[in-house]
Parts: C-alpha cells; structure tokens; sequence
C-alpha cells in the first residue's frame, strides 16, 4: 500500500496521540499488530496476586483481559494522553478492576510507592520529557517492584516511511542513558524478532527489546 507524503504525515500524527474516527481505527490496528510485544511485556511483569500494575499509554487495552487473568485480584490503572483511546479503553473494558485517565505524559498522577509494576509499549518513542517520565515511575514504583518498556529497536524503526521528527528512536545506549537520569536499575534488555505487517501494509521483520527495570 503506497501512502503520500500527507498520508503518511498523518499517520505519524495518529501513531503519536490517535484522534477521532481515524485514532479509533489506527488503535485496533496497533492492538492487532502491537499484541506479542504486549503479550511478552505481560509475560515480564512476573505478575502476582494483588499486584497494582500502571500502563502508560495503554490505547485501546484490548489485552487488559489477559493482564488480569494473570494473578487474582490485580488492580489496573491506565494513563492516556489520547482523548480517543480513554474513551475507547473505557468503551471496551468494563471491569472493576481497571480505571483509566487522562494525564499531561509527563506528571504521574499518583502518590510515591503506589505500584508494583509499571509497563509500557511502543510509547517510548513520543514521551515529551523522558527523563522526567522515567523519575516519575521511579516515584510511583514500589520497592522491588519492575517496570517493563518495550520497544523497536532503532536500527528497526530509522527505515520505516511514517516515522519522523516525532520520533525519538532507542537502541541500547539511548535505553541506558534514560535510565541513568533515575535511580532504576536495567535488570535485564530481552531482545525478540517477530514478523509482522507494517503500519503501511508491508510484512517486516521487526526487532523489538523489552527493557526490564527494577527499584531496589
């Protein structure tokens, strides 16, 4: 599928804060593509019993079912700067046991030590201010509680069309560098190639880390 420049543009637009009609669309689409790096990330959090767990940037959560039947009574909090996947998150799940905002993608809005996981996926690349979003979730993080980022890798992501200046690309040492700036330790980088059909209808093989962080 051959996109114009404007198209293209306009899919970056949506990648970054999905809006409207076209956001609701460009959500199912990154659930659908996106599910094995959710999955893995899910696999990661070493879930148990009564664990609170924060998803930043969670779109659509159609994998919330999965989450929760991981281990008994998980609380879930979801936080969006998408107006449109809020609503969409909230429209699909009507579980108890999930609760979904809306924040500015830089200020958690919670107390200090208020989860024991914190995951994220393929949102890395559009955080307006990482190193003050990387000490929040330092702040909200429980002691000896795991925080999983996961995302494609920069060698993976530099060639695609849709991806711009609103990206901001991560390989190993930018993965490290962010982290530095909190007091979270890299536990572990967990490296993983899957195939998958792009956001502009090509099959790549994409190359995607799960960056597994803990507070000690």
């Amino acid at each position: 599928m051959q996109l114009t420049q404007k198209e293209i543009k306009e899919l970056e637009e949506q990648l970054s804060c999905p809006d409207g009609k076209l956001g609701v669309e460009v959500g199912k689409n990154m659930n659908e593509t996106n599910i094995n790096m959710t999955l893995s990330t899910i696999d990661s959090l070493e879930l148990k019993d009564k664990n609170s767990v924060l998803e930043l940037g969670h779109g659509n959560c159609g994998h919330l079912q999965k989450l929760l039947a991981e281990a008994d009574n998980i609380g879930y909090f979801g936080l969006e700067i998408s107006k449109t996947m809020h609503e969409e998150a909230k429209t699909i799940n009507t579980t108890t046991q999930a609760e979904f905002l809306l924040y500015d993608g830089e200020t958690i809005p919670f107390k200090n030590n208020s989860f024991n996981r914190v995951m994220s996926v393929n949102t890395i690349y559009f955080w307006s201010n990482p190193q003050k979003l990387i000490t929040e979730i330092e702040r909200v993080l429980k002691p000896n509680g795991i925080c999983i980022l996961t995302y494609a890798n920069k060698e993976f992501m530099k060639n695609l069309p849709f991806v711009g200046d609103k990206f901001q690309l991560f390989g190993k040492e930018e993965i490290k560098t962010l982290v530095s700036a909190s007091n979270l330790k890299i536990d572990a980088l967990i490296h993983k190639t899957e195939q998958v059909t792009s956001k502009t209808g090509e099959s790549v093989e994409r190359t995607y880390t799960l960056a597994k962080l803990k507070k000690e």
